[in-house]
């Protein structure tokens, strides 16, 4: 486990030694951690909804159309 931590420690050092090296890298670096994010949060929404679907009534997923009078 203190590998671990010591690990995540060197990672932050180095993403911070490149963000800072000249604004292009931050730029990077930002696009990258924006990218990896988004892809994550995409990833996530699809995996929570995959799992919840099965667990909702079907009327709570399909609609029914109203008849007109």
């Amino acid at each position: 486990m203190v590998w671990v931590i010591d690990d995540v420690v060197t990672m932050v050092e180095h993403f911070t030694t490149a963000a800072t090296t000249d604004p292009l890298s931050a730029l990077g670096v930002l696009f990258g951690a924006l990218f990896v994010g988004a892809a994550s949060a995409a990833f996530g929404g699809m995996a929570v909804g995959g799992l919840v679907k099965p667990l909702l009534p079907d009327s709570a997923v399909t609609r029914e159309r109203r008849q007109r009078p």
